[in-house]
């Protein structure tokens, strides 16, 4: 029971919550991005998942002729075999999906492996049990 807490203690600690958002990892190796998921959104049968994903940028990214310090993602996530795609996107001109919208995409993107050791496999071993 004591090797429960603080291993619940231990996993409190490495997550930090922004107005209900996780943040996984910390961020990135320059410091210049941050990543952070909200809830599952829903789960399928297929062991399919659907998770909301901001990735908040410290310095303006250029998207058409225009600057964004945010994107917000609808991720797929197959936790059985471990792969994932992009549902829809948009770019905010403020941080953490605030302010107007630079840029929307709503084409699902191609199905693709997560990487080891990095934010989405965070993501996937919390989101789906794994």
């Amino acid at each position: 029971m004591k090797q429960f807490f603080i291993t619940l203690s231990l996993t409190l600690i490495s997550f930090n919550v922004v107005a209900g958002w996780t943040e996984f990892g910390g961020s990135s190796i320059d410091g210049n991005v941050k990543t952070y998921f909200e809830q599952v959104t829903a789960r399928n049968k297929d062991h399919v998942i659907r998770v909301w994903q901001i990735k908040d940028y410290a310095k303006p990214q250029a998207i058409n002729n225009m600057s964004s310090l945010s994107v917000k993602s609808l991720l797929e996530v197959n936790c059985k075999t471990k792969m994932i795609r992009t549902l829809a996107y948009t770019h905010y001109n403020q941080n953490l999906g605030r302010g107007e919208p630079v840029l929307k995409n709503s084409n699902p993107g191609e199905w693709g492996n997560i990487a080891p050791d990095i934010t989405n496999e965070a993501m996937r071993k919390r989101y789906c049990g794994q």
